[in-house]
């Protein structure tokens, strides 16, 4: 691996590490104010958010390695599939502001110049910071993912996979939001796994809601990949493995 993939690597996981620890912050800020820790699931599904990059960083580290095409392919081609199942842990968060609306974890404030209105409005920006930084993490993953398709199989095949792995994503979310699966019940519970998919392909709210999240992707990312490409950061140089 060459000096510029380390540097890239570390600057990954400076990112991370530091995004962790500001949330960090934030949630024992939320526990002093109010006595209570609720926001556990927060913590939970960022580090969810975070698995993905490790896949893609993975692909990345098989196609920069020394190794021959074949087994490029075959370990590229694992890394997406493990990629895409784990991908919609990072913006699944989003749907965490069902708990904001609800107020199911507000609680009362600790401190008497705090009102539950302010501790409200904590609350929307904390889920608001896990929500940025856990879809940010996943917006990182998928470019990498994309470049290390793109550098493997050629542009048009990259993001012919790309396309696909949006609209699974979305549908992904509703599974994990509405049907509580999880990203290893495809490899424990495959089987109800597939029954919960297919019962919510004939539900017309679920695919509206499944379509809504995978529009909001896509948006998403055209915008990471064209700021990245109007930056200088192209699909060569895109190699993050550690």
């Amino acid at each position: 691996m060459d000096t510029q993939s380390r540097l890239s690597a570390k600057r990954l996981a400076l990112v991370v590490v530091l995004a962790f620890a500001s949330l960090a912050f934030m949630v024992v800020l939320r526990y002093l104010v109010s006595g209570k820790f609720t926001h556990g699931y927060l913590v939970w599904n960022l580090v969810l958010a975070a698995v993905p990059v490790g896949f893609a960083a993975l692909g990345a580290k098989a196609l920069a390695s020394g190794i021959s095409r074949r087994k490029k392919i075959i370990y590229a081609s694992l890394a997406f599939l493990a990629w895409l199942a784990f991908y919609p842990n990072a913006p699944y968060i989003f749907t965490d502001f069902i708990h904001v609306i609800r107020r199911s974890n507000l609680g009362a404030p600790a401190a008497r110049w705090l009102s539950e209105l302010d501790l409200l409005w904590f609350d929307i920006v904390l889920n608001a910071a896990f929500a940025f930084v856990g879809h940010y993490l996943g917006l990182i993953s998928m470019y990498i993912t994309h470049c290390t398709m793109s550098r493997l199989f050629g542009k048009a095949t990259g993001w012919a996979l790309l396309v696909p792995a949006m609209l699974l994503s979305g549908f992904g979310i509703h599974l994990g939001r509405f049907s509580r699966f999880n990203s290893w019940d495809l490899v424990f519970s495959p089987i109800a796994a597939i029954k919960a998919g297919a019962k919510t392909m004939s539900n017309p709210s679920a695919l509206w809601f499944s379509f809504a999240f995978a529009l909001f992707i896509a948006l998403t990312y055209l915008i990471h990949y064209l700021v990245n490409g109007a930056f200088g950061s192209d699909e060569s140089n895109a190699n993050t493995g550690a």
